[in-house]
């Protein structure tokens, strides 16, 4: 059981192909995504289909483990394992900036699940192409690089470049494709609701460099080395788990100033973000795309 958000979701595959036939209970927007995970024989849509109170699990793995997963588990037939959300020691780290990270989301996953986090892929699109995928967007506008640190990040790839994102990304990935194009690159834009044409592109990409939201998982999962950016979240604190490099601005006293981010900088300078240049993230790209 996942039901939120994408990146939950797809973090899933870390331990679903060690558990036999798998039920997967989850949105209907990650749906079709889900059935692809390892192991996965069976979606149910929440909110669409019905529970399955007649039948008997072996396990049932709750890797929401918030009230509402706790009232859904209410009537199934089988062991409930659920997933420890570490929220009280999350908080703390926001609220007062001190104390360990929590364990790393997989290894939380592994554990309520009773198998080890397995190697990637999780989701297989064959081997890597030679495009350089980006993913200028996010759900919090405060996780967001600025568009014109894409622009220069983007008109220092020498190849084919993606440019991934929903449909309310559509705007932006085509102002940034307009300015790349100018400079002579071949640009693709897939700003699709679903993610058919998103995994199609990302089997193109020899690597990706994403903002800290969904996209960055799922091309993570796919086993294409990630250049992850973080800025009101920090890579240590669990949802980083990839191939690749994190890159981040350390020693900012406000970091973290949010679990999963915000709409607006709380202090207004959003300096997470807007300090980091294209310069420090392009060495992280050349690294990670190194033979």
């Amino acid at each position: 059981m996942r039901w939120s958000s994408l990146g939950d979701v797809v973090l899933a595959g870390a331990v679903t192909g060690g558990l036999g036939e798998v039920c997967f209970w989850t949105k209907p927007a990650w749906a079709d995504l889900a059935a692809r995970l390892p192991g996965v024989e069976r979606v149910l849509r929440w909110g669409v289909d019905p529970a399955p109170r007649t039948e008997r699990f072996d396990r049932i793995v709750d890797l929401q483990g918030d009230l509402r997963s706790r009232r859904a588990c209410l009537g199934l037939r089988g062991p409930v394992h659920r997933v420890a959300r570490w929220d009280l020691r999350r908080r703390v780290r926001v609220w007062l900036k001190v104390g360990a990270p929590p364990p790393r989301v997989i290894e939380r996953y592994a554990q309520a699940a009773g198998v080890e986090v397995a190697a990637r892929p999780w989701l297989d699109l064959g081997p890597p192409g030679e495009a350089l995928g980006l993913v200028a967007g996010a759900t919090w506008p405060s996780k967001r690089w600025p568009l014109s640190r894409w622009m220069a990040l983007g008109a220092r790839w020498e190849g084919p470049i993606v440019l991934l994102g929903g449909p309310e990304d559509a705007r932006d990935l085509e102002i940034l494709a307009g300015r790349l194009r100018e400079g002579g690159r071949p640009v693709r834009v897939v700003a699709e609701a679903g993610f058919t044409e998103t995994l199609g592109a990302l089997a193109d990409c020899r690597l990706v460099v994403a903002n800290d939201t969904g996209l960055l998982h799922l091309a993570g999962a796919a086993g294409r080395p990630v250049v992850g950016l973080f800025g009101p979240t920090t890579s240590a604190d669990g949802f980083w788990c990839h191939p690749g490099e994190a890159v981040e601005l350390d020693g900012l006293p406000c970091r973290p100033c949010s679990r999963h981010g915000e709409r607006s900088c709380p202090i207004g300078d959003h300096a997470c973000m807007v300090d980091l240049d294209a310069d420090r993230v392009w060495a992280a790209v050349q690294r990670v795309a190194a033979p």
